[in-house]
């Protein structure tokens, strides 16, 4: 069997739109897909943090997945972000 060592990509990348090269990032919010109906909330939440911060959300009964926020609101704080981590009940 032979391999084609020269193939071609199948996607084409060109350069992204000038909207998005100018887009400047506000805040982070990392949250449950459970939680997208609550848009309105945890996003004035976001909005109250300082520019650059991080609001995550967990459930509260999910402890995996709230240890696994804990570890990403430490590694966000390492690299400078001021972190705030709400369960759904705090919302």
């Amino acid at each position: 069997m032979r391999y084609r060592y020269n193939r071609s990509f199948r996607y084409r990348l060109t350069n992204p739109p000038r909207a998005l090269l100018n887009a400047q990032m506000d805040n982070i919010a990392i949250v449950p897909a459970s939680m997208l109906g609550l848009k309105a909330l945890w996003q004035t939440a976001a909005n109250t943090l300082p520019k650059g911060g991080v609001l995550l959300c967990h459930s509260q009964q999910n402890t995996r997945q709230r240890k696994l926020v804990e570890r990403i609101g430490e590694t966000f704080k390492q690299q400078g972000h001021v972190v705030r981590s709400l369960s759904m009940r705090e919302l």
